[in-house]
């Protein structure tokens, strides 16, 4: 009964009517595509630019804080930890630089004291500490974002085409002439 009822109101509706719905998803999926496409490569060449042009040199920190994170609930509270480190390029040039990090790295970390990092020789102002020793783990957290932005553009671009005539397969005609 419901087939029968789906089968008259898509013979009764209009040809544009009747994609209408199927369009409008598209075009969301499409956009929906497009943006996680713009995050992938605005984040990852971002990262790139350091994991494959980086340079390592080794900075001093000029400062330590941190900065109060309150829980609800009247439960104790967190922290984040920042230090600033300083550094020079082989221009003569001396870049500054932030950084947040973990509770045990701040702690082993006073001013002065000495700290790898990594910045963009084209752009010095681009720079991080070291984190080599997570480059795969960091780009296997793209994959997810590959697969939805392949996703949304082929379901998007798919939903978007115009839809074939329906036709019955030539094995039903078969069997409805019988």
């Amino acid at each position: 009964m419901l087939n029968a009822l789906r089968k008259q109101r898509s013979v009764n509706a209009h040809p544009d009517e009747r994609h209408m719905g199927r369009t409008v998803a598209g075009a969301l999926i499409l956009v929906l595509g497009l943006v996680c496409l713009t995050v992938l490569v605005v984040n990852l060449g971002r990262d790139l630019s350091i994991w494959v042009l980086g340079r390592r040199v080794t900075a001093k920190v000029v400062d330590s804080w941190y900065e109060r994170v309150d829980v609800a609930d009247g439960a104790e509270f967190t922290a984040r930890y920042f230090v600033t480190y300083e550094f020079t390029t082989p221009a003569g040039k001396t870049i500054a630089g932030t950084s947040q990090l973990g509770g045990m790295e701040w702690s082993a970390l006073g001013v002065g004291s000495p700290v790898d990092i990594v910045y963009f020789p084209l752009y010095p102002l681009h720079n991080r500490l070291d984190d080599t020793r997570f480059i795969l783990l960091f780009a296997i957290t793209y994959v997810p974002i590959v697969f939805l932005t392949w996703a949304g553009l082929t379901l998007g671009c798919y939903l978007l085409r115009r839809p074939q005539q329906e036709r019955v397969p030539f094995f039903r005609e078969i069997l409805e002439q019988s």
